[in-house]
């Protein structure tokens, strides 16, 4: 067992900067690492040259690999005071790169905030709060997180989307390696349902109707919390028409959909902002480039003849998280030769798919598969023209 301290850094009470001597709450905050680097030698704590350990007998050298320790560092973070007396400590994990969520060995009796201010975190009657610290395991950076006391789990967005077109896929597991690192990971779980309106065309508008035959469109994302480099980030998928298994034709841009983190005053990254359906004209991105100057407000897809219909519908704390979804259905347009704006996907046309995440002004795409060949419902509003080749796409 080792404990490698890396850095020392001054705490202030008062506004910075001051000297760290005239503040009875001035200290400093002390990071270390602690963990087992290896099973075979002793450090001696570094007094002398590591020696073999001599009592590694073939159990006790496995006891100590699979222990959880082992090449498994945690973060330790100490708060002294300007004499040097301990405040208090924490320790939290790294996380494990084999896990698709995120993980914390907070645990009870544990100060939580590098603040002064925070000195009752956990602690007494009126501040319950949880802060937790996450140090990434492939090295791309630390994620704060404060969670409020008494607040329990959001009860909405909960349903899984129910279409059979698995568009994109959220990876299983990571490794420190490009380009199974988490930071080069666009991708998560999103499926499109594919759709006709079994209803009469007297209770669609007209607007609808002189647009759309009624077949409709329903794409849902399974949110996870993911860090997209500032406040705001989105992530989605992209849907690009091919005329077959392996020849894109992109004449009629891309249909993408995002879900994006709030803005809002206070917001953290498992606050949901907004869902945006876009089209994407394929002139600003032509796929499969792996970045444009894409931001969702600028290319959403707007009009009454849509009737879009977004859930949630508006900001929504706590759910950019594992077990949450977003979803946004749309009227496509009747079949044609040709497209003014979005084209039609529908069943048996190929689209490729293109796993998005983005932040400020720009987008990053990756192709997680080749093209995929649509299923769904052929059936149309009542009243409608007859089918014919209507689900066809032709560009």
């Amino acid at each position: 067992m080792k404990i490698m301290c890396k850095g020392v850094r001054p705490v202030y009470a008062a506004t910075y900067p001051q000297d760290i001597d005239s503040g009875a709450d001035n200290g400093w905050l002390l990071t270390c690492y602690t963990g087992i680097s290896q099973c075979v030698t002793n450090s001696n704590n570094g007094t002398s040259a590591p020696t073999v350990l001599g009592n590694v007998s073939a159990t006790e050298s496995t006891a100590c690999m699979n222990d959880p320790r082992y090449m498994t560092w945690r973060a330790m973070h100490m708060r002294l005071t300007i004499a040097g007396a301990q405040s208090w400590y924490r320790v939290d994990s790294y996380w494990n790169s084999s896990c698709t969520k995120f993980s914390s060995s907070w645990g009870p009796g544990l100060e939580m905030s590098a603040s002064w201010i925070s000195g009752t975190d956990n602690n007494g009657a009126t501040n319950k709060g949880k802060t937790f610290v996450f140090a990434y395991g492939d090295g791309s950076g630390i994620q704060l997180n404060h969670l409020a006391f008494a607040v329990g789990p959001p009860t909405s967005n909960s349903s899984a989307g129910t279409g059979p077109n698995a568009l994109t896929a959220a990876p299983t597991t990571y490794t420190n390696s490009s380009p199974n690192m988490v930071n080069e990971n666009y991708c998560i779980g999103t499926d499109l349902l594919l759709a006709g309106t079994s209803t009469t065309t007297t209770t669609l508008s007209e607007t609808i109707t002189n647009y759309s035959d009624g077949y409709r469109a329903t794409l849902t994302i399974a949110l996870e919390t993911f860090l997209a480099g500032a406040a705001g980030g989105w992530r989605g998928v992209c849907m690009v028409y091919y005329s077959s298994q392996y020849v894109q034709a992109n004449t009629n841009g891309s249909v993408c959909f995002a879900a994006s983190q709030s803005t809002s005053s206070g917001a953290g990254p498992q606050d949901f902002g907004s869902g945006t359906l876009m089209h994407v004209p394929s002139a600003t991105w032509q796929p499969p480039s792996m970045t444009a100057s894409v931001t969702p407000t600028a290319v959403a897809l707007t009009g009454g003849k849509y009737d879009i219909t977004y859930a949630p519908s508006a900001v929504t704390k706590y759910i950019f998280t594992s077990g949450y979804y977003a979803s946004v259905a749309w009227y496509q347009p009747k079949y044609g030769s040709s497209y003014t704006d979005i084209a039609r996907f529908g069943k048996d046309d190929y689209v490729g798919s293109f796993c998005m995440q983005g932040s400020g002004s720009s987008s990053y795409f990756s192709a997680p598969s080749a093209a995929l060949k649509l299923s769904g419902a052929a059936y149309l509003a009542v009243g409608m023209l007859s089918l014919g080749t209507a689900l066809s796409l032709a560009m």
